[in-house]
């Protein structure tokens, strides 16, 4: 079960506290897997170059965003309506829950690999795929089954094992510093490289998937779950499971959509550069986004440890305490994330003359520090989406998403265009500054009839 229902008589801290140590426990594998990282990049790009790197890159985020699409992002579903029943000790009505979960991230596996697989065998000039590419890139597309993984992370997040996020986190990197380290005593190739990326992600999805069944098992939730699975398909056919669970299904569509949007300022910026630049500059803008997010990682991670506690007040109707703890997270967040800014403007040089060569350096440089920017401003509102659907305001989450993206899209089309890599940034940083100041206004206008929308 649950320890959320026990945390006061065991005096385990609660809301923000918890957050934070939650957070502390997954900075824990973030300094493990940020440096293990950097090691990779050194590795692949001195074995294969900028533009083979960059080939590589390109494929995984083509194949990264068609899983994205269709990942339902169901680890919130999870969330959001198995916590109530899990707390409460309904044991059935969970693993409907959690059978719904599985059923979406099943299809959206599916559906993404197929998908895959015809967009890269119909759209690969479109894609900016080279001839060496065009058997490599389809077949790479097997890795789209393993990225929806979201039951599983779902589940350890709402037993609050985040040890176990913390050790997984590092399992992808680990393989491809082994797989990248195996490819420097033989032939180093393009396809090499591909098939390591490839085996890290079912790596990660294996381990993930044991240790979530692992903690169901310890919770003694599996007996009578795979009966579930088998009867959750004629349940939601036959309309019983949405009557019984209401708005739940809209509630995975708008997380869906919600993650496909913001996919804008993920892997799109990777593809878009590499079909207009170029691989190399597709390397570069790989090594710089990924740099970027791992500065802001320590703070990005709090939103992750967010949405549980966030869930919890919901439940309990704790709303004041609600929006105090989003307060308290914006600013923990923020501060963390702009004193690593601050840091960077002085450490950024050195650091990638070390793992791209002077030239990369100076390439990589300027288009590094406006993602990291745009970081920092995502930073500070990191609390305002989760509480949004937290709120049952997925609708207007969805809203500031789309507005986002209307602006974004065309804009960094047009600046790639005319200024190539260094026309990235300042796109970026605008259409990330436009979505908070939209959540914001939202989340504010909302904040006065909290209760009426949880009716």
């Amino acid at each position: 079960m649950s320890d959320d229902s026990s945390s006061l008589r065991t005096g385990r801290p609660g809301g923000v506290q918890r957050a934070l140590s939650n957070l502390g426990v997954l900075l824990g594998g973030r300094a493990v897997n940020a440096p293990l990282s950097l090691v990779h990049i050194w590795m692949a790009t001195h074995l294969l170059g900028s533009y083979g790197f960059g080939l590589v890159a390109m494929m995984y985020a083509f194949a990264r965003t068609m899983g994205d699409i269709v990942d339902f992002q169901s680890w919130q579903t999870v969330l959001h309506f198995g916590l109530k029943p899990l707390t409460e000790g309904n044991r059935r009505s969970f693993q409907k829950i959690v059978s719904f979960s599985l059923l979406l991230d099943s299809v959206g596996g599916v559906a993404g690999f197929g998908c895959g697989i015809l967009i890269s065998l119909l759209a690969m000039q479109f894609l900016g795929w080279p001839p060496q590419l065009h058997l490599i890139g389809v077949l790479y597309c097997i890795s789209i089954l393993f990225m929806t993984s979201a039951t599983a992370t779902g589940l350890l997040r709402v037993f609050d094992r985040y040890d176990l996020l913390a050790a997984q986190g590092t399992v992808a990197t680990i393989v491809r510093v082994i797989g990248t380290g195996l490819m420097a005593l033989g032939t180093p190739s393009i396809a090499a490289l591909a098939c390591v990326w490839g085996t890290a992600e079912a790596a990660a999805w294996a381990t993930l998937f044991f240790m979530a069944a692992r903690e169901m098992h310890r919770r003694d939730l599996i007996g009578g779950l795979f009966h579930e699975i088998r009867a959750i398909i004629p349940e939601i056919l036959s309309g019983h499971f949405f009557r019984t669970y209401p708005g739940i299904w809209r509630f995975a569509l708008n997380t869906n959509l919600n993650s496909t949007l913001a996919l804008a300022f993920g892997h799109i910026g990777t593809l878009v550069v590499g079909a207009f630049v170029g691989p190399t500059s597709a390397g570069y803008y790989r090594i710089a986004s990924q740099i970027a997010a791992g500065i802001a990682k320590p703070a990005t991670l709090i939103q992750t440890t967010v949405y549980p506690e966030m869930a919890r007040l919901w439940r309990d109707r704790s709303v004041n305490r609600l929006y105090r703890l989003a307060v308290q997270i914006a600013l923990t967040a923020g501060g963390i994330g702009t004193a690593l800014l601050v840091l960077t403007l002085f450490a950024g040089r050195p650091l990638l003359q070390v793992y791209i060569g002077h030239k990369g350096a100076t390439e990589a440089l300027p288009v590094t520090l406006w993602l990291l920017a745009s970081e920092i401003i995502t930073v500070w509102g990191l609390p305002l989406e989760p509480l949004l659907f937290t709120t049952n305001h997925s609708g207007a989450a969805i809203g500031a998403r789309l507005l986002e993206c209307a602006f974004f899209l065309p804009a960094l089309v047009v600046m790639v265009r005319q200024y190539g890599l260094s026309g990235v940034g300042p796109a970026t940083l605008c259409g990330v500054s436009l979505l908070i100041v939209i959540q914001l206004v939202v989340v504010l206008r909302t904040a006065y009839s909290p209760i009426r929308a949880a009716a």
